[in-house]
């Protein structure tokens, strides 16, 4: 076969591609990091807001009225009394009159009383699951406080609300004991819940992956937002409306003889939704509504998602919105099998909907090294809020943005993202033969050796592939002794003449 048009280009830019990077889990905190956090994030820590306070206030601040001056991340709250007068490299100077708000997740293994301590100069308050458990607020010297608690088997939600007045005295120590260990203090490497969901059990029962997750009963037994009951009309209705263009698919992870952790994404191209303008703010209010239904080769539900998301943006930003898509993902663990996801897109200030359905795979586990499905990223983001432990495509306090459209610019460098599962129990090394194809033809082949996998032994992989324009496709096998495991990608580079990569993404994003 004689080698496409723009073939030397294509290999130039394939070779690129396998400088392949990993993902290793934060290692802790910063050497030489202000004691009360480092502005690494750790993902399975304490999220710290800081935030600036006037001179005289003696009290903890309500911190909805107050804008942070940025964010440090922790797994302990280990600031025994002390002088305190570097301030937060990176973030601020500021030495006083400063508040932090900690908020993160914990996991309790064993049902059972704990015991925790809170130390503090000045004010402080320790709530547990949104409880206020220890209040030692106001201006003080450093003073103790202690509390008992019942906690169940489960993911568990902390708070430490802190400030310090005046200069220089500093205290912040929070200390459990319980679950069978004596007085140590808290750290949330300790309480962090089994690497795979699916072990999440408390006396052999299981325990939901997200806390906040509702049932499918729980939903419908509600009053039901206009909006859904709208969404699922469409989802009815033959045919159904196609106002919008709407994309899904579904990325297999983690597989188990119960399943996998699948991850399912809808996008909607901005370009279809509209802005309403308020001239008194010139801020463009765009609404936006979604269902999903994921269901089982009989037609029954086995998992719903539903949000309804508004959007203020400067109008100046507008055009980048349309620009874009709008892009919503959702983790759920299905079963060995075959499923159709179904969804349905409304554009509250358009009225307008449109609706999609697709096949979403739940492969049955394979014997030896996994590999999960590859996905074109569109971009990387950092992760406000709660994120779900469960959902595959966060790894180190980001998240994975799909690209769903079906071609993409060369200009933006596209990354392809996958997890690799290797035997942790093999001998042999594992190791990554990667093929580059464009226009159907083998351009570029290497392997490469397998780096270290995470804590939850999984190695979480970016490769920046060539961008030939017309069509590509990426094949990934990982090979472990007798095992392998293969899957592959096909993409379509937007170019009117061949534009290769000229660079490589950031490695370890």
């Amino acid at each position: 076969m004689a080698p496409p048009r723009g073939s030397t280009g294509a290999v130039a830019a394939a070779l690129l591609f396998f400088g392949l990077c990993w993902c290793n889990q934060c290692a802790g905190q910063e050497k030489g990091a202000p004691v009360f956090g480092t502005t690494v994030v750790i993902p399975s820590g304490l999220r710290g807001l800081v935030y600036y306070l006037r001179p005289g206030e003696g009290w903890l601040p309500d911190f909805s009225r107050l804008k942070p001056v940025g964010a440090i991340y922790t797994t302990s709250l280990n600031v025994p009394p002390q002088d305190f007068s570097l301030g937060f490299p990176g973030i601020t100077n500021r030495f006083e009159w400063f508040a932090i708000d900690y908020t993160g997740r914990f996991w309790i293994g064993t049902n059972g009383e704990y015991q925790f301590s809170l130390t503090s100069d000045d004010g402080a308050r320790l709530y547990i699951d949104e409880r206020t458990l220890i209040d030692l607020d106001g201006q003080h010297p450093p003073e103790t406080q202690f509390a008992r608690i019942k906690l169940n088997c489960g993911i568990h939600h902390i708070r430490v609300s802190y400030f310090q007045g005046p200069r220089f005295q500093v205290a912040l120590l929070l200390t459990v004991s319980g679950g069978g260990k004596k007085w140590r203090v808290f750290n949330t490497e300790e309480f962090k819940p089994p690497p795979n969901p699916e072990d999440w059990t408390c006396g052999g029962s299981p325990v939901a992956f997200d806390p906040h997750r509702r049932l499918l009963s729980d939903v419908v037994s509600r009053q039901t937002p206009s909006w859904e009951s709208d969404a699922t009309a469409a989802l009815d209705a033959h045919p159904r409306p196609q106002d919008l263009t709407v994309r899904a698919a579904a990325f297999s992870f983690w597989q188990s003889p119960e399943g996998s952790q699948t991850s399912i994404v809808v996008a909607v191209p901005g370009i279809g939704l509209d802005g309403r303008l308020d001239r008194a703010t010139m801020l463009r209010h765009v609404s936006v509504a979604l269902l999903a239904l994921v269901k089982a080769a009989d037609g029954h539900i086995v998992d719903k998602y539903g949000r309804m998301t508004p959007y203020e943006i400067p109008d100046a930003d507008y055009p980048r919105l349309r620009a874009g898509d709008a892009v919503f993902s959702h983790p759920v663990h299905l079963g060995p099998g075959r499923y159709t996801l179904e969804a349905a897109v409304i554009d509250l200030e358009a009225h307008r909907t449109g609706t999609v359905e697709t096949v979403a795979d739940s492969p049955l586990q394979r014997t030896g090294i996994g590999l999960s499905s590859l996905v074109l990223v569109d971009h990387v983001e950092p992760v406000t809020g709660n994120a779900d432990a469960a959902d595959p495509l966060i790894f180190e306090g980001k998240r994975v943005v799909p690209h769903l459209a079906p071609t993409v610019d060369a200009a933006a460098r596209p990354l392809i993202y996958f997890v690799v599962y290797p035997e942790s129990s093999a001998e042999a090394k594992p190791a990554i033969p990667v093929e580059f194809l464009h226009a159907g033809a083998l351009v570029a082949a290497r392997t490469q050796d397998l780096p270290p996998p995470d804590a939850s032994g999984a190695v979480p992989m970016f490769i920046a592939p060539a961008t030939e324009g017309g069509d590509n496709e990426l094949k990934i096998t990982v090979t472990q002794g007798a095992h392998s495991a293969t899957g592959s990608l096909q993409y379509r580079v937007a170019t009117t003449e061949a534009t290769p990569a000229t660079g490589s993404r950031p490695r370890g994003l």
